[in-house]
């Protein structure tokens, strides 16, 4: 080999270590340390700066990164996937995607109401699609997925509304599903955690349908501004969910500041929190919103709610932690699988 071609190639091995030392270095952080791929993720979302635009184009790419990001997710078989349109709230229809698990014996199985996070403006379309497979799977429940209406062009309560009246057809419809109308779970992550909150909330305070189980993925559960959770000032801009972008997602939900101490915004700042259904409460370590999802945990347990409060080292969703999101993705499908009275799943744990 020439002379020349070596000291390139040396060259080029020097940049490329120096380049992963550097990278590496980016997992040691000022709150903790985090793994590496969610470390370059937070790095090099750091750097974009300016306001989140919510628009029907940042939608439609915010949804597309999402798809690409989980397109390592195998989809899970299941005995039957259908979509179908729901009467909603004023006349307009609610796209429902309903998942249909290999039956463990003999019906009815339990249902579960899956409502999708996203800031409340994204996650529109089943981007989580195959994530959902394999949960239906795990909980032997059949998982109905609801796509309600976004902000801005349709701030709350347009999405609690929708996901109520799914939950009402969930349980008016269970005997024509397959399912059980007693043993019905709701769960989400983030913007779907707050709506699954809330929806709790209102189920009790209206009557029903009862709710067996509730599970809150990195929930928000605090819009009003009212308390300064040190967690964003610890996580600022630095790991995916910016502090600064979280505000504009709020008034896009909720325009009316005052309106954001609504308990069905706001799920923590109930005056009574009694009743509700149990519940699996997951944050994560690097996320704006962790400090009132775990205040949450702790006021349900405060008003006599049975509660697994379960904290886990990674950023916002997990994002970046594929191992860690299946390990915190097979706990909740097993306690949701148990909770329901499913039993043991088939991994045995």
């Amino acid at each position: 080999m020439k002379r020349w071609a070596l000291r390139s190639l040396l060259v080029l091995a020097t940049l490329i270590l120096l380049a992963a030392g550097i990278s590496y270095s980016w997992t040691y952080t000022p709150i903790g340390r985090l793994d590496y791929v969610a470390a370059v993720m937070a790095k090099v979302a750091s750097w974009q700066t300016g306001p989140a635009e919510l628009t029907p184009e940042t939608r439609r790419a915010a949804n597309a990164q999402v798809e690409q990001m989980l397109s390592f997710v195998p989809e899970t078989p299941l005995a039957r996937i259908e979509d179908r349109a729901l009467p909603g709230p004023g006349g307009h229809a609610i796209p429902v995607r309903i998942y249909w698990p290999e039956a463990p014996g003999p019906l009815p199985l339990p249902l579960y109401l899956d409502i999708h996070g996203g800031g409340w403006w994204m996650g529109n379309g089943f981007p989580f699609h195959a994530v959902t497979t394999g949960f239906a799977a795990a909980t032997g429940a059949i998982v109905v997925s609801v796509d309600y209406r976004l902000a801005p062009e349709h701030p709350f309560p347009a999405a609690l509304d929708d996901c109520a009246a799914v939950l009402r057809w969930m349980h008016a419809n269970a005997s024509e599903l397959g399912g059980d109308p007693e043993r019905i779970a709701i769960g989400g992550a983030s913007a779907g955690g707050n709506l699954a909150a809330a929806l709790a909330l209102r189920t009790r305070d209206e009557g029903g349908p009862r709710i067996a189980f509730q599970y809150l993925f990195v929930p928000a559960v605090d819009l009003s501004g009212r308390s300064q959770w040190p967690s964003y000032q610890e996580a600022g801009d630095a790991y995916v969910l910016k502090t600064s972008q979280v505000e504009s997602m709020f008034a896009a939900y909720v325009p009316e500041p005052a309106e954001r101490a609504n308990p069905y915004v706001s799920p923590l700042l109930a005056d009574d929190l009694s009743g509700l259904p149990p519940a699996l409460v997951v944050t994560a370590h690097f996320d704006p919103l962790r400090d009132e999802g775990e205040a949450y945990a702790h006021a349900l347990e405060a008003a006599g709610v049975e509660v697994r409060l379960h904290r886990e080292q990674g950023l916002h969703g997990l994002m970046g932690s594929p191992e860690r999101a299946g390990r915190v993705q097979a706990m909740a499908a097993e306690t949701v699988r148990r909770a329901l009275g499913q039993g043991v799943g088939r991994d045995g744990g």
